[in-house]
């Protein structure tokens, strides 16, 4: 081989194997439909969005945009490179690299082969393989209070939401804790707390599995402490980029004491739940409702657990939100208040 050809490839090799040429040359892109190509790395496809982290211009400079939303209705094609967890609104679920064959189509190179090629609005979830705990977890943090200066009454609300799904989709936790204080000049002071942790075990096709445990206590009902340990299956109805709906059952232990009880009651009921997220794509509005109905099955009573919530973004990550929660018992020992109805509003910020 000639001198000036062995040097022209040993440059070649050199700048190929460079740190900052490779670092110049993002694997992930992503096109939108009005034509922009974007590059850098997928961090998560989550509700209707496409958390994606755009490439630096190189050592020692700062990112163009950072970590920037979007949209993933506009989304026209994408390649990335990395090792993916993908599922599709149909339950199904792939793990490997992603190209886009033609417009509006991706294809999820797997260890088994291509599959076929799939429209873009049928992907719900994208999370890289070897993201950790805080790259596959999902929630928000509201914080709300009101006066009122002719009772000298105050009222705080909590609430901290989580969720996190594991390697694989096996597994999706779901970790929530909801806490009321309610305050008046020379009065008691009221709080409500609620505590709730449930594990869902993926099965084939929409189906999963359910343990739950919650924890609670409630002084408007003057309760002082429930505990509820139970589990059943569940159901994928509807899955989609715009809404999602779940139905699950199964049965639970309940323990609780009231005021003034000297010990605990128990009792196993028959649970029968579901769970309604809507987010408007390409919006700034979400809506969720959770409903839970308890029946006894030593004596003839039934609980009620609901929680609605709408949102709206503010800037940033920060939202407005309202909330309702409404606890009924259709027959609480020694004739202690059946309901307690709340209504919170609230600014948040979501992670």
């Amino acid at each position: 081989m000639p001198r000036m050809s062995l040097r022209a490839l040993t440059l070649t090799l050199v700048m190929a194997a460079s740190p900052g040429t490779l670092h110049a040359q993002p694997g992930d892109a992503v096109e939108v439909a009005s034509g922009d190509r974007i590059t850098g790395s997928v961090s998560r496809l989550e509700r209707g969005r496409l958390a994606f982290r755009t490439a630096s211009a190189g050592p020692g400079h700062q990112r163009f945009a950072g970590t920037i939303s979007i949209v993933w209705a506009e989304v026209v094609s994408l390649t990335c490179s990395q090792h993916l967890d993908v599922e599709l609104a149909s339950g199904e679920r792939f793990a490997g690299s992603i190209s886009s064959p033609s417009p509006g189509r991706l294809v999820v190179q797997t260890a088994s082969g291509p599959t076929r090629p799939i429209p873009v609005a049928e992907f719900v979830w994208i999370a890289p393989i070897e993201a950790g705990f805080r790259g596959r977890t999902v929630g928000s943090v509201d914080l709300g209070v009101s006066y009122s200066s002719a009772e000298g009454a105050r009222t705080y609300t909590l609430r901290t939401e989580a969720s996190y799904r594991s390697p694989g989709h096996a597994y999706e936790a779901q970790f929530a804790f909801d806490s009321w204080l309610s305050a008046r000049d020379e009065t008691e002071t009221l709080t409500r707390n609620d505590f709730l942790f449930d594990v869902r075990r993926r099965l084939q096709g929409r189906w999963f599995a359910v343990a739950k445990f919650e924890t609670q206590q409630d002084g408007p009902l003057q309760l002082d402490v429930r505990i509820l340990a139970g589990g059943g299956v569940g159901r994928v109805l509807v899955q989609s980029n715009r809404t999602r709906l779940y139905l699950q059952g199964g049965l639970d232990y309940d323990a609780e004491r009231y005021e003034s009880a000297q010990s605990f009651e128990h009792s196993a009921e028959v649970f029968a739940g579901v769970d309604w997220d809507w987010f408007e794509s390409g919006g700034a509005v979400e809506a969720a409702v959770a409903a839970t109905t308890f029946i006894g099955l030593e004596r003839p009573r039934a609980r009620l657990e609901l929680d609605a919530t709408i949102r709206r973004d503010v800037f940033w990550r920060l939202y407005w939100a309202l909330s309702v929660h409404e606890g009924f018992d259709s027959d609480p020992p020694a004739d202690r208040p059946r309901s307690n109805l709340g209504l919170a509003l609230s600014l948040g910020w979501s992670f």
